[in-house]
């Protein structure tokens, strides 16, 4: 609170730009406004960031002569990849399945003279498979610098203290994340094992309080790696509002046209449904990563005794590094139920367990709680058993738990319950690793977030291994773990990236980089329909760095995202229901003609909403199910209009391709479904060979008029209402209140789509706004994520409001007769056109007397309840952890 990026008129590194911020600085004086300027920014950001003490001097800052927009300052999330087992090189699995393999093997790429700059939490380098050095001749780390220092944290400790370089010996994500790109020893084989490093270090140790890092602290590091002159950065963090306008996305993108290859994770937010994705990932020309599964965990082990029979399963990584699942001598294990009865251990135990271990079921609560009500009652560990069939684990289970906590498979935890029903079972956990076969292996990852953007653009981009990979981990923490994540998935496109401009010895940009790997990509089938999966979530599928190295042709563009009502690319309009687009395919053989075919293949359409308009999430599909009948008219089509196939391009040449997509006109019109599929472009030369190569183009389009979507939740799902600030009912009308310190009107809504803008303001009887409400007015809003404790928002009306948009200007509240009126722009909609908002009004209530509350800020709108859920979940503007 308090803080903020001040965005100046001019672009970045121009003349303009260096005098404004010297005018900037002499106004803000001469108007005696006080405020402590955090840093300054000139080659991405155009601005600078700053401390406001009093926040009712930011009216005034932005009507200053340079200032554009202010941005309040956001927070971001290592991406905490989500643990999931300990040792063994399973990276070489993952390589088998990607090309990456051959790449090394037979071309002898390994991208070498390519410098990949990694922004995370700093790199670990005396681990001896990533060099064991730093700035040394032929060290891979010739790079980078600590920005922040061990005992940063943006929320509890602001100001940064940076150390002396960037060594990660406390958290050990980005030394993971190095790993995968450029390990080179015995247990780890990264991508690009060749490259040269840069390392800038954003985030200080865990433990510190929220884990975060400020958006300042991270564009500092995004110009250093601009700076140092990277050929590709990767960002495996992220957050904030989930808006290609966001100021990382910005600074993302503009890397992007200086000629650096950006790669991102897309985010771990996949349970809670569409538009999860974040920023930095959505900035124009980004490379945003989904993951994919790999195809075999490598897991520390659990030998399990029962009465009947012995059994070994395998284990996550435990939720704190500094605990680990370790019990030599064979340990009781034990599956009570908390004082509500739940085997979730969302409540305390009634019981005690001394020295046991507790068999928990995964749901309801973060594995904080759990951890603690088994700590609380004398546990010795803890065992989560999962609700879904995959291995994963836990983000951090906090500071001041300190028993180890682990996750299970769902299956392993129900054969303990199983056991228990015959006898006392007994557990012992040593070093002991095992391998097994991954049953979800080459499928896309639960966590993996969807798209698309706010503003209908296809994300993610494409997708690659990310769960339960192997790779390097900081020496003090053990040396190696695996870990599951966006996180793990955007460094390997990184360094496949690395190989790719290895090959093309400099003759690449970035745009043609990005084609190369989506268009190569191989679409993978949905296992729970018939269809493939939609591009929503798995891009352009999984990556082939093999294909994308020895393609001789590439397609512009690489992704089609369809909005019927807004004009084509001629400025004519698209009949309803049909999208008209015309593609390039260039021919990149300078000896041999090309014979060009294309196929349509359907994928899954997807809503966040059921038949009777109450919301879904996870999303809605169809086909609904492997075995579901599916009528044609269910599906999209998509014909190639002109010219007649099949198609011959001459050497070197190009050809234009004009596709026809009709969306599936036997689903619900009203059901908010987004349709989608591949074009399969199918290639053959005229060589000696007869080489043969397949580049497929996702599209994906909304059934109907996009800029007419709600965007509040339907009056069946109960939102929004008001009530007395502690009371569960809602305020009936002319209801009287009184409004003092204790006594507040609370109002609780919640988004089911992102909005440009949403204002709560306060009316009368003549519907006159007497001002915006505590945190009334908000800018580029990500919708509310949905977990099985329904969350939401709320704002509180405390005798308080305000007359401008940056809430600096208070006035008090009068008794009299009133209702809130909120009002959320819809999908693509000017904010200047009224009719462009969807508008709510609540029950008329009459303030008898107000007594000013002593916060006159009010409360932040929050969800309701304050954890993130039992994996990281947030909503509304929270931070993930990719």
């Amino acid at each position: 609170p308090g803080s903020y990026l001040v965005e100046f008129h001019s672009d970045p590194a121009t003349p303009a730009s260096k005098l404004e911020h010297v005018q900037f600085l002499q106004h803000a004086a001469a108007a005696g406004i006080p405020m402590r300027v955090r840093n300054s920014f000139r080659r991405l950001f155009n601005g600078v960031a700053i401390d406001l003490p009093n926040t009712r001097h930011l009216s005034r800052l932005a009507a200053l002569p340079a200032v554009r927009r202010t941005w309040p300052m956001q927070m971001r999330h290592r991406s905490t990849a989500i643990p999931s087992s300990n040792v063994a090189p399973n990276l070489m699995f993952a390589h088998r399945h990607t090309g990456v393999d051959k790449a090394h093997s037979e071309l002898g790429l390994n991208g070498t003279g390519i410098k990949v700059g990694i922004i995370d939490t700093g790199v670990d380098y005396m681990h001896p498979d990533l060099g064991g050095c730093w700035k040394t001749p032929g060290c891979p780390f010739q790079y980078g610098s600590d920005f922040v220092g061990n005992g940063y944290d943006s929320a509890t400790a602001p100001f940064p203290q940076p150390g002396p370089d960037p060594r990660d010996t406390c958290d050990g994500h980005g030394t993971h994340v190095a790993g995968i790109i450029a390990a080179h020893g015995p247990s780890v084989r990264g991508v690009a094992p060749g490259v040269t490093l840069g390392v800038y270090r954003i985030f200080g140790c865990p433990g510190n309080g929220t884990g975060q890092a400020a958006d300042d602290v991270i564009l500092k590091a995004m110009e250093a790696a601009h700076a140092d002159r990277m050929d590709v950065i990767n960002m495996s963090f992220g957050g904030g509002s989930g808006w290609s306008e966001d100021p990382l996305s910005v600074a993302a993108s503009r890397l992007v046209q200086d000629g650096i290859v950006v790669v991102a994770s897309t985010g771990n937010d996949g349970a809670n449904g569409l538009y999860t994705s974040g920023s930095p990932g959505l900035g124009v020309g980004v490379i945003n990563v989904a993951s994919f599964d790999n195809w075999m965990i490598t897991s520390m082990s659990i030998d399990i005794v029962g009465a009947d029979r012995s059994f070994s399963i395998v284990h996550s990584s435990p939720g704190n590094s500094k605990y680990r699942f370790v019990f030599e001598a064979p340990t009781s294990v034990v599956a009570p139920v908390d004082s509500t009865g739940s085997a979730e251990a969302c409540a305390p135990f009634a019981g005690a367990f001394a020295g046991q271990i507790v068999l928990v079921k995964r749901g309801n609560c973060t594995f904080v709680e759990k951890a603690t009500h088994a700590q609380n009652a004398g546990a010795a560990g803890v065992m989560v058993y999962n609700n879904e069939p995959e291995l994963m684990s836990p983000s951090s289970v906090g500071a001041n738990v300190t028993i180890p906590l682990v996750v299970i498979k769902s299956d392993d935890g129900q054969a303990i319950l199983d056991e228990l029903k015959h006898g006392p079972v007994a557990a012992s956990a040593t070093n002991r690793t095992m391998s097994v076969s991954s049953p979800t292996g080459g499928q896309i990852s639960h966590f993996s977030s969807w798209g698309p953007d706010p503003e209908l653009q296809l994300t993610p981009a494409v997708g690659a291994p990310g769960g339960n990979i192997f790779s390097t981990f900081p020496l003090a923490l053990g040396g190696y773990t695996s870990l599951s994540g966006t996180s793990m998935a955007s460094p390997y496109v990184a360094g496949m990236a690395a190989l790719l401009l290895q090959s093309r010895a400099g003759s690449v940009g970035t745009a043609e980089v990005r084609r190369l790997i989506l268009e190569t990509a191989r679409p993978a089938p949905d296992t729970n329909s018939t269809g493939l999966l939609s591009p929503l979530r798995q891009g352009s599928g999984l990556v082939d760095i093999w294909d994308s190295l020895s393609a001789l042709a590439t397609v512009e563009p690489s992704q089609l995202s369809l909005n019927y009502t807004a004009p084509g690319p001629d400025g004519a309009r698209s009949g309803f229901g049909q999208a008209v687009r015309t593609l390039t395919v260039r021919n990149h053989s300078p000896t041999s003609a090309m014979a060009l075919s294309v196929v349509h293949l359907a994928a899954n359409s997807v809503s966040s909403h059921f038949a009777n308009g109450s919301f879904a999430a996870p999303p809605r599909a169809w086909p609904e199910s492997a075995a579901a009948q599916v009528p044609h008219d269910t599906l999209p089509s998509a014909v190639v209009e002109s010219p007649a196939l099949p198609i011959t391009v001459p050497p070197g040449a190009e050809q234009t391709v004009t596709v026809r997509i009709t969306a599936p006109a036997g689903l619900g019109a009203s059901e908010g479904w987004f349709y989608s599929g591949y074009l399969r472009f199918s290639l053959l030369w005229a060589d000696q060979n007869g080489t043969a190569q397949t580049l497929h183009v996702p599209y994906m389009g909304f059934l109907g008029d996009y800029t007419q979507q709600d965007v509040l939740a339907v009056p069946s799902e109960g939102f929004p209402y008001i009530t007395m600030r502690g009371s569960p009912e809602p305020l009936a009308d002319d209801s009287h209140v009184s409004i003092d310190a204790a006594h507040h009107v609370a109002v609780h809504y919640r988004l089911e789509h992102p909005t440009r803008l949403l204002q709560m303001q306060l009316v009368d009887d003549a519907n006159s706004t007497h001002g915006y409400l505590p945190y009334g007015y908000l800018e580029y809003v990500g919708r509310n994520y949905q977990t099985s404790r329904a969350r939401f928002s709320n704002s509180t009306i405390n005798g308080t409001l305000f007359e401008d948009t940056d809430l600096t200007r208070p006035v008090d509240i009068k008794p009299g007769a009133y209702r809130v009126r909120l009002s959320a722009l819809r999908p693509l909609r000017d904010p200047r056109d009224p009719d462009g908002f969807q508008v709510w009004h609540s029950s008329r209530f009459i303030v008898d007397s107000v007594s000013l509350a002593k916060n006159a800020t009010g409360a932040q709108p929050t969800d309701d309840d304050d954890d993130f859920g039992d994996d990281g979940s947030g909503s509304n503007g929270r931070l993930f952890r990719p």
